[in-house]
């Protein structure tokens, strides 16, 4: 089964430099940083944890001569990276490497010759055996998760960073991108707690005072979080990280045009800052003269520092420019181009997802609920709505969440964290006891949503396999699943720059295979959920004409009709998804049939046509 996540609304944007600190060679002291840590603050990604039984390079039995052979390369080697020249550097520290594969020392600066070289791979590989060599070198699993996070690789990135901080919790540039990772996941304790930690390692300094700012973002204090952005942007306007900061929380309470503003003045105070240009993106509508600020995109493109995320999302804020200004085929090259670079980070398990698809359907059969040992808990707090990213998700949210009775969760990881079929959760006899412990943990969590709310939303896209679970423990939860034209979703997504790499986004064999596994989970729950608390809306119907298909949605969840439905682009809630510029749009009918102006590159696309 993927990993079912969907964030947005704009990666960190801050120009990612690795640490350089080295261990100490054989007969050695430990060595100094060989340069000063910047701050790290760029987007997430995903793949596997690393392989611990990998084994590291042991020692071999050298011969005394070999060994000091192998110290002099590994020395030479060493000064030729601190003074720039990383290709002749790595050729001498490969050769220490093999003479003498037992030195962490040698494996470390091989790695820092490589990363300088830009050979990512390479150098991930040098870390990674130092870090096995000696696990106690912080500066390998900052090194090893920074080149990771750059290659698109977050879940194993996330991992080093973390094992980087156990070993020096005052590494703030590792702890300030946790927060961000741990932000991304709604780990928001955690978040805030990192960001704390970075802003008490550089205390007295404009990194401090952001990374303070993220941790009021972390505990949902948005306000008070651009508050505290807006007096550092004042005080250093020349600081692109700022800028990028403020940009991000004020894209998510839809102050747009201001967001846009400030990610353009981070990219040109920052050129390799090529993140900064899918910020403003995201947050604005190009039009034919803005001619000057996509040249300066390209320009930014061209620059060949540029990480493999950096690159990606670069490539997709000038798809999203060309779509605009009307320019389909050259928006369709940039959005592959991007898709390539994502490729490399992902791979969709097609077998294992069908296979779930099939266990939990077989799971679930016809009435599963009544024969059930435990009735579930009978509380109608939860508004569930599932669907494929871009398919109108945030759009529902954000009309729901605009009644006075409802409160916004947003995307909440609840349930996907317990996609673990265990017998006390999804068994035909699961006890009571794991019911009650499943409804008790998650009311608490709404609850400290919406206080006061009749009903709190829980919009996580990819809980669609978990509707069974959901209602299992909630029957009288609403479920309300969001549909929209295949070809559109799909090529939606194909051409968005989500926070997380999805491992079924980058080709569209795999977007066609995984919205088939998708429709016939749906159809198997259209079948075996009640049609009461299973709500469909379709995306078309509802842009077409919002309000019957609003009342209907608003009843479905038991509440009095309230006007305020009908503006849900004045709803000044925080939003963090891809479609938060959209969401505070009012309702408009452009995307609708959109894959007809990009007929000549759908490819297996047409495939889900559902008129073929």
């Amino acid at each position: 089964m993927p990993t079912f996540r969907t964030k947005g609304g704009g990666r960190g944007h801050s120009d990612p430099k690795p640490p350089r600190s080295r261990p100490a060679s054989r007969g050695e002291k430990a060595a100094k940083p060989l340069v000063g840590q910047a701050s790290f603050s760029h987007g997430p990604f995903l793949i596997g944890k690393p392989d611990p039984a990998k084994a590291a390079p042991g020692p071999i039995e050298a011969s005394s001569a070999r060994t000091r052979q192998a110290r002099r390369w590994a020395i030479e080697g060493a000064c030729l990276v601190k003074e720039g020249r990383p290709r002749q550097a790595a050729t001498l520290l490969k050769r220490a490497v093999s003479l003498d594969p037992g030195v962490a020392a040698s494996h470390h600066d091989l790695g820092l010759a490589l990363l300088g070289a830009g050979r990512l791979e390479e150098a991930a590989e040098s870390f990674d055996a130092a870090a096995r060599l000696e696990p106690g070198l912080a500066s390998a699993h900052h090194n090893l998760a920074y080149i990771l996070d750059s290659l698109g690789r977050e879940a194993r990135a996330l991992v080093s960073y973390e094992a980087a901080v156990r070993l020096d919790p005052a590494l703030a540039p590792a702890q300030s991108r946790l927060g961000d990772l741990y932000l991304a996941r709604r780990r928001r304790e955690e978040a805030a707690a990192a960001f704390q930690a970075a802003a008490r390692a550089t205390a007295g300094t404009v990194s401090s005072r952001i990374a303070e700012a993220r941790s009021l973002e972390a505990v949902g204090d948005i306000e008070g979080a651009i508050a505290g952005m807006t007096a550092v942007v004042e005080t250093d306007p020349e600081s692109p990280e700022a800028h990028a900061v403020l940009a991000k929380l004020l894209a998510q309470v839809g102050r747009s045009g201001e967001a846009a503003a400030h990610f353009e003045r981070a990219a040109r105070l920052s050129p390799h800052l090529a993140a900064a240009w899918s910020g403003v993106a995201l947050n604005r509508k190009f039009t034919a003269a803005d001619g000057p600020i996509i040249a300066l995109m390209n320009t930014a493109l061209s620059h060949a520092a540029l990480t493999p995320f950096h690159r990606q999302a670069l490539h997709f804020a000038l798809g999203k420019a060309h779509d605009d200004i009307g320019n389909p085929a050259v928006a369709i090259r940039h959005v592959e181009a991007a898709n390539r670079l994502r490729a490399k980070s992902v791979s969709l398990n097609r077998e294992g997802l069908a296979t779930r698809i099939d266990q939990l359907i077989a799971a679930t059969p016809p009435g599963f609920v009544e024969r059930q040992p435990h009735p579930g808990v009978d509380d109608p707090t939860p508004i569930v709505i599932v669907g494929m990213p871009r398919s109108g998700t945030t759009l529902v949210e954000q009309i729901l969440s605009s009644h006075p009775q409802v409160a916004a969760g947003g995307e909440l990881e609840f349930w996907g964290e317990r996609d673990v079929p265990r017998a006390d959760n999804w068994s035909l006899t699961a006890t009571p006891e794991a019911t009650r412990r499943l409804a008790d943990d998650y009311l608490a969590m709404l609850r400290g949503i919406g206080p006061r709310a009749a009903r709190v939303t829980d919009k996580a896209p990819f809980n669609f396999p978990l509707l069974g679970l959901i209602h299992r423990v909630f029957p009288r939860a609403t479920l309300i699943h969001t549909r929209r034209h295949p070809i559109d979703t799909c090529l939606s997504i194909f051409s968005t720059n989500f926070e997380m790499n999805f491992d079924f986004a980058a080709s569209r064999s795999d977007l066609v295979f995984f919205h088939r596994q998708y429709q016939r989970m749906m159809a198997h729950w259209r079948e075996v959920l009640p049609p009461d608390r299973f709500i469909e809306v379709d995306y078309e119907a509802l842009v077409a004409d919002p309000e019957p298909h609003t009342r209907r949605l608003v009843a479905a969840c038991g509440l009095p009709w309230d006007d305020g439905c009908l503006a849900h682009h004045k709803n000044p809630r925080p939003i963090a998804t891809a479609s938060m510029w959209q969401a505070r749009q009012p309702i408009y009918r452009t995307s609708v049939e959109k894959w007809r102006r990009y007929e000549p590159w759908l490819g297996e696309l047409r495939e889900l046509d559902p008129d073929r």
